[in-house]
Parts: structure tokens; sequence; C-alpha cells
């Protein structure tokens, strides 16, 4: 009886020693935030009104299969939490999706906007209510960028 305690509390250990060794992802607190999105390859805007885009995890996820609107359902939640939910990546060199890796070289760089303003947090950056957030990677010009941000959703 003692060695099943034991080797239960030691499993228990290890179980919650190998959850902590994990990147973390999630909620932090409850909320409901709205971030308006756009994301754009060589000039060309990416689809996120699929069906297998919507609600893939209950905390942060597109829903209304309008592809433009994050719905985060709790505090905390940075950028990245999302596109990990969908199996994409975004950091302040590459943005991996499925159609392909998309990183920072001598032609083409990846550019991180919210609310109309550069942004160096990239994959790291917090969702707040209402933002608008552009992501864009390819050798656009200061006029190409500024449309990209007229097309975020009002």
């Amino acid at each position: 009886m003692k060695r099943a305690f034991i080797f239960i509390a030691l499993l228990t250990l290890l179980i919650i020693a190998g959850c902590a060794t994990r990147p973390p992802i999630g909620p932090v607190g409850s909320a409901h935030i709205h971030a308006d999105f756009k994301a754009y390859v060589d000039g060309q805007p990416l689809d996120f009104a699929k069906r297998e885009y919507m609600v893939k995890a209950p905390f942060v996820h597109i829903e209304s299969m309008d592809g433009n609107t994050i719905h985060i359902h709790a505090t905390g939640v940075i950028i990245d939490d999302f596109f990990r939910t969908l199996g994409m990546r975004l950091t302040n060199e590459c943005f991996k999706h499925p159609d392909g890796k998309y990183c920072t070289n001598e032609g083409k760089t990846l550019k991180f906007y919210v609310n109309g303003e550069p942004d160096e947090s990239y994959g790291n950056y917090v969702m707040r209510d209402l933002d608008k957030i552009l992501i864009s990677y390819g050798d656009e010009t200061p006029d190409e960028l500024a449309q990209q941000l007229t097309t975020i959703a009002e």
C-alpha cells in the first residue's frame, strides 16, 4: 500500500513536471475581445475564411466565417497562441503558414502592424479589444502597405 502511494505520488510529480516544461499557450483570465486582422504574402491576402480555421480552440478562434476577426475569450493571449491553434507560427523573422514559411531575407521582409503602427512584438503581441493587426510579407512600398492597412475591417 505504501509503495503504491509513493509510486502514484512520483508519477503525479513527473506528469506535473512534464507539463511545466511545455511552452505556455492559453488563457490567463476571462475576457471577450475582438481583434481584426489581415495577412498578406507578396501583396496577396491570405484567406482565413475557411472551415478548417473556425473554432479550433475555446479561448481564441475565428468563428463567424469572415476570416478577419479573432475572437478571444481570455486575457493575456498573444497572437502566436492564435496561430499555434491553427498549426501556424508567427515570430519576428518568420510567418509559418500551410502555404509556406515566409521569412525575412535579402529581398523580402516580414512586417507586423498594430492599429496602423509598426510593432516589434510580432508573435508575442498581447491582443486587445478592437485591435487592427496587419501581417505582411514581401517587398511592398510604403503606399502598398498603407493600402493593405485600409483593408482591415472597420
